[in-house]
């Protein structure tokens, strides 16, 4: 193994579409409404929120992944708890 393959062992590429699982919990921000719900925009993925409070626009929030599609890169989840604001 050469001093290059040393330095870099371990290291990985984060896509801009990540991978979800029914029952995964996520932190993550609301960033608009679509779908008849609010969505949370994670790289190039879409995750839709049902149950989210009507004022849930650029806020950090705790949600149950409920379904994912790999091929589409998106999902359903439901709303948890809400855990901060926006730092915009």
């Amino acid at each position: 193994m050469s001093v290059f393959d040393k330095f870099l062992a371990g290291w990985s590429f984060r896509g801009s579409r990540p991978d979800y699982a029914a029952g995964d919990v996520l932190e993550v921000m609301v960033t608009g409404e679509g779908d008849g719900g609010h969505v949370a925009r994670i790289g190039d993925s879409t995750l839709r929120i049902e149950g989210a409070p009507e004022d849930a626009i650029n806020t950090r929030i705790i949600v149950d992944v409920e379904s994912w599609d790999d091929s589409a890169h998106t999902g359903r989840a439901t709303y948890r708890k809400t855990v901060g604001e926006s730092a915009f």
